[in-house]
Protein backbone atom coordinates (compact mmCIF):
# COMPACT_ATOMS: atom_id res chain seq x y z
CA UNK A 1 0.00 0.00 0.00
CA UNK A 2 1.32 3.16 -1.05
CA UNK A 3 1.44 6.58 0.84
CA UNK A 4 -1.57 7.62 -0.57
CA UNK A 5 -3.92 5.40 1.84
CA UNK A 6 -2.37 7.42 4.50
CA UNK A 7 -5.40 9.64 2.87
CA UNK A 8 -7.85 7.62 4.19
CA UNK A 9 -7.25 9.48 7.81
CA UNK A 10 -9.27 12.25 6.69
CA UNK A 11 -12.24 10.71 6.37
CA UNK A 12 -11.76 8.58 9.18
CA UNK A 13 -10.91 11.30 12.09
CA UNK A 14 -13.67 13.70 10.58
CA UNK A 15 -16.24 11.22 11.13
CA UNK A 16 -14.94 9.77 14.71
CA UNK A 17 -14.82 13.64 15.60
CA UNK A 18 -18.03 14.33 14.27
CA UNK A 19 -19.77 11.24 15.93
CA UNK A 20 -18.04 12.58 19.38
CA UNK A 21 -18.95 16.03 19.19
CA UNK A 22 -22.85 14.79 18.56
CA UNK A 23 -22.68 12.68 21.29
CA UNK A 24 -21.69 15.13 23.63
CA UNK A 25 -24.52 17.38 22.27
CA UNK A 26 -26.66 14.38 22.87
CA UNK A 27 -26.29 13.91 26.46
CA UNK A 28 -26.15 17.54 27.03
CA UNK A 29 -29.80 17.11 25.40
CA UNK A 30 -30.93 14.02 27.37
CA UNK A 31 -29.79 15.68 30.81
CA UNK A 32 -31.76 18.92 29.57
CA UNK A 33 -34.83 16.55 28.63
CA UNK A 34 -34.59 15.03 31.85
CA UNK A 35 -33.55 17.01 34.29
CA UNK A 36 -35.19 20.57 33.10
CA UNK A 37 -38.76 21.90 33.61
CA UNK A 38 -41.30 23.01 30.96
CA UNK A 39 -42.08 27.24 31.08
CA UNK A 40 -44.07 29.26 29.34
CA UNK A 41 -41.69 32.30 27.98
CA UNK A 42 -42.54 34.98 25.67
CA UNK A 43 -40.30 35.76 22.79
CA UNK A 44 -38.55 39.02 23.17
CA UNK A 45 -36.93 39.57 20.15
CA UNK A 46 -33.68 38.12 18.40
CA UNK A 47 -29.99 38.65 18.41
CA UNK A 48 -27.57 37.66 15.65
CA UNK A 49 -24.42 36.10 15.55
CA UNK A 50 -21.51 35.03 13.35
CA UNK A 51 -21.56 31.23 13.27
CA UNK A 52 -19.14 30.04 10.27
CA UNK A 53 -19.47 32.14 7.50
CA UNK A 54 -23.35 33.52 7.67
CA UNK A 55 -25.17 35.37 10.48
CA UNK A 56 -27.68 33.51 12.62
CA UNK A 57 -30.73 34.62 14.77
CA UNK A 58 -31.33 33.28 17.66
CA UNK A 59 -34.29 34.15 20.02
CA UNK A 60 -34.61 36.30 22.83
CA UNK A 61 -36.84 35.28 25.56
CA UNK A 62 -38.09 36.19 29.11
CA UNK A 63 -39.66 33.61 31.59
CA UNK A 64 -40.45 34.39 35.67
CA UNK A 65 -39.16 31.10 37.11
CA UNK A 66 -41.17 29.13 40.30
CA UNK A 67 -39.67 31.25 42.05
CA UNK A 68 -40.30 34.44 41.38
CA UNK A 69 -37.01 35.17 39.34
CA UNK A 70 -37.34 37.14 35.73
CA UNK A 71 -35.25 36.26 33.21
CA UNK A 72 -34.15 37.20 29.86
CA UNK A 73 -31.46 35.43 27.36
CA UNK A 74 -30.61 34.21 23.65
CA UNK A 75 -31.27 30.88 23.72
CA UNK A 76 -28.71 28.72 21.26
CA UNK A 77 -31.55 27.62 18.95
CA UNK A 78 -31.61 28.65 15.37
CA UNK A 79 -34.89 29.67 14.30
CA UNK A 80 -36.17 31.94 11.65
CA UNK A 81 -37.59 35.38 13.11
CA UNK A 82 -41.01 34.63 10.80
CA UNK A 83 -41.20 31.89 12.61
CA UNK A 84 -40.86 33.05 16.23
CA UNK A 85 -42.23 36.65 15.83
CA UNK A 86 -42.32 39.02 18.90
CA UNK A 87 -44.91 38.68 21.48
CA UNK A 88 -45.24 35.20 21.08
CA UNK A 89 -45.39 32.41 23.74
CA UNK A 90 -42.88 29.73 23.59
CA UNK A 91 -42.03 26.99 25.91
CA UNK A 92 -38.94 26.40 27.04
CA UNK A 93 -37.20 23.24 28.92
CA UNK A 94 -34.96 25.11 31.71
CA UNK A 95 -33.10 23.77 34.32
CA UNK A 96 -34.21 25.31 37.58
CA UNK A 97 -29.95 24.98 38.77
CA UNK A 98 -29.08 26.43 35.67
CA UNK A 99 -31.18 29.18 34.19
CA UNK A 100 -28.74 29.84 31.56
CA UNK A 101 -28.85 26.18 30.13
CA UNK A 102 -32.67 27.24 28.48
CA UNK A 103 -33.46 26.23 25.32
CA UNK A 104 -36.66 25.55 22.85
CA UNK A 105 -38.69 22.81 23.92
CA UNK A 106 -38.29 20.90 20.63
CA UNK A 107 -37.43 17.83 19.77
CA UNK A 108 -35.03 19.34 17.03
CA UNK A 109 -32.05 19.55 18.51
CA UNK A 110 -32.21 15.97 19.29
CA UNK A 111 -32.84 15.26 15.83
CA UNK A 112 -30.57 16.70 14.40
CA UNK A 113 -27.87 15.35 16.89
CA UNK A 114 -29.03 12.14 16.33
CA UNK A 115 -28.83 12.63 12.25
CA UNK A 116 -24.92 13.99 12.45
CA UNK A 117 -24.28 11.12 14.93
CA UNK A 118 -25.17 9.00 12.38
CA UNK A 119 -23.34 10.70 8.91
CA UNK A 120 -20.11 10.70 11.33
CA UNK A 121 -20.80 6.82 12.13
CA UNK A 122 -21.11 6.16 8.89
CA UNK A 123 -17.92 8.31 7.35
CA UNK A 124 -16.14 6.71 10.60
CA UNK A 125 -17.28 2.72 9.80
CA UNK A 126 -17.36 3.02 6.53
CA UNK A 127 -13.33 4.55 5.96
CA UNK A 128 -12.39 1.36 8.66
CA UNK A 129 -14.23 -1.12 6.51
CA UNK A 130 -12.58 0.17 3.68
CA UNK A 131 -9.18 0.40 4.49
CA UNK A 132 -9.63 -3.09 6.66
CA UNK A 133 -11.04 -4.75 3.05
CA UNK A 134 -8.39 -2.98 0.89
CA UNK A 135 -5.47 -4.36 3.30
CA UNK A 136 -6.68 -8.28 3.47
CA UNK A 137 -7.07 -8.17 -0.40
CA UNK A 138 -3.40 -6.64 -0.38
CA UNK A 139 -2.59 -9.39 1.82
CA UNK A 140 -3.85 -12.64 -0.01
CA UNK A 141 -2.23 -11.06 -2.97
CA UNK A 142 1.04 -10.97 -2.22
CA UNK A 143 0.75 -14.62 -0.43
CA UNK A 144 -0.17 -15.97 -3.54
CA UNK A 145 -4.04 -16.31 -2.43
CA UNK A 146 -5.29 -14.12 -5.14
CA UNK A 147 -7.15 -16.72 -6.96
CA UNK A 148 -9.38 -17.56 -4.00
CA UNK A 149 -10.88 -13.61 -4.26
Amino acid sequence: MGPLWLLALIPFISGLVLATSQVLQLVTETLRRSTGTVVDATVTGHVASNEASYAVLHPVVSWTAADGTAHEQALPDEVSPHALPEGRRVRIRVDPAHPALAALDTDGRYRSCVAWLWAGMVLWAGTLTVVVWRMAYVLNESNGYASLW
